[in-house]
């Protein structure tokens, strides 16, 4: 996951739709199965960013446990409403 991060951070800060539009499925299934095998397939410069970020969400949606675990939804949910508090504040 690190390494598709990094590549979505380096080539997919200003693309749009980075988690929306798909990448493509081939290609994603490729990587997922070197990655699954314990390679350390590379990225070339003109590998799809919305093929990579597809990959990184797969892998998010397949984690045992959300990254923010269920037993700390409420706390998540707090600290939201309390940055944007704070937002207001600084904006007025």
């Amino acid at each position: 996951m690190e390494k598709c991060a990094d590549f979505i951070l380096e080539k997919g800060l200003n693309e749009e739709g980075i988690f929306r539009l798909p990448g493509q499925d081939n290609l994603v299934k490729q990587l997922k199965e070197a990655f699954d095998a314990g390679e350390r397939p590379s990225f070339s410069s003109d590998t799809d960013v919305h093929t990579v970020a597809s990959l990184f969400k797969l892998y998010l949606r397949e984690l045992p446990e959300p990254v923010f675990p269920w037993s700390q939804y409420e706390d998540c949910l707090a600290c939201e409403s309390t940055i944007a508090i704070d937002e207001e504040k600084v904006m007025s």
